[in-house]
């Protein structure tokens, strides 16, 4: 059986999540690069190995040898390395030891402008303007909103439609709140992230365009109503 071998930067890991599920992946490390081995399976499989940011890209046959794509010439021979199966050399479970805002030691996440728009699920606007707001929005309209307070006066409302106000918007990706026309450096990383962080699902994960990150206890948002936004004081939820 032929395989495709693959050669990637170390520094292009994340992108091999794409793939670590496929049956038959292989992969091992040589000093500052990643190699990939798998079987040539079917289209879907060759697509998607085609669009990895590969070095380089072969087609091994059964004796080793490697070919490049679209020649007939072996320009190599596959070398003796410690292969893992991908599961294994790309784990679901992440090291504890990983700083906050970190996925390892290596990979810090990290937003940039999101390729397509995402509607906003979450305004972060001042206290004054919230208890402004609720003095005169109709009732059908708060009704349908959340908020939490923080002790620094701010106010996270989430619900559908979000109040008319000035603030930071954000989106939501999973439990994760993004900032709004930004998303995460490898979205595909973000699942591992909640799942550490928030392996209960009880905390939203609020992301500044810094990367800088917290958690709000999703217990800490209450219905929205005009009594209660006008009582509302910091330091309470």
């Amino acid at each position: 059986m032929e395989n495709w071998v693959l050669i990637f930067k170390k520094c292009d890991l994340p992108y091999l999540a794409t793939v670590r599920c496929w049956s038959g992946m292989y992969a091992a490390e040589i000093e500052d690069e990643v190699w990939l081995r798998c079987p040539m399976l079917h289209a879907d499989l060759d697509q998607a190995l085609r669009a990895l940011p590969a070095m380089h890209s072969y087609r091994q046959d059964a004796q080793g040898l490697l070919f490049p794509l679209g020649g007939n010439t072996p320009v190599s021979k596959l070398p003796a390395l410690d292969w893992q199966p991908m599961k294994q050399f790309i784990p679901v479970e992440l090291p504890g030891s990983a700083l906050p805002a970190q996925l390892t030691q290596q990979y810090t996440l990290h937003l940039l402008p999101a390729a397509e728009y995402h509607p906003g699920a979450a305004l972060k606007v001042k206290l004054a303007d919230w208890q402004a707001y609720a003095e005169t929005a109709p009732e059908i309209r708060l009704s349908a909103l959340h908020f939490a307070l923080s002790a620094g006066e701010d106010v996270l409302v989430m619900g559908e439609p979000l109040p008319p106000l000035p603030g930071e918007e954000y989106w939501l990706r999973g439990s994760i709140l993004l900032p709004a026309a930004y998303d995460l450096e490898w979205p595909l990383l973000a699942q591992l992230f909640n799942q550490r962080e928030n392996g209960k699902g009880t905390f939203f994960l609020l992301f500044e365009k810094d990367g800088n990150w917290q958690k709000i206890e999703k217990r800490c948002f209450v219905p929205a109503s005009r009594a209660g936004i006008r009582q509302s004081k910091v330091g309470h939820g």
